[in-house]
């Protein structure tokens, strides 16, 4: 049904739909923290701030070594078929 809704809306009016989404959600999750913070503020907790270079650099250092894994493997299958043919080869 939603889809049959975006059917007729053209690529402006479906950006600025998308736009009124996300400002909404953005107001929302400002909302939640600020109630977050007054909450931990009146129960004596402190709320923790999260600090996006930490999450970043977190992703950026598992997709990197997530990479160098990816590389020694496919540097193990290019041994392994080498040795397969050598093998292949050499016995007759």
């Amino acid at each position: 049904m939603k889809d049959e809704q975006e059917e007729g809306l053209t690529r402006e009016d479906y950006q600025r739909q998308k736009q009124a989404e996300n400002e909404r959600f953005e107001k929302r999750d400002r909302k939640r923290v600020q109630v977050e913070k007054e909450y931990a503020r009146e129960h004596g907790g402190e709320m923790p701030e999260t600090d996006d270079t930490n999450v970043r650099s977190s992703a950026e250092r598992k997709s990197r070594n997530l990479g160098h894994r990816l590389n020694w493997i496919i540097f193990g299958l290019i041994v392994a078929i080498v040795i397969v043919y050598l093998i292949l080869f050499f016995v007759k």
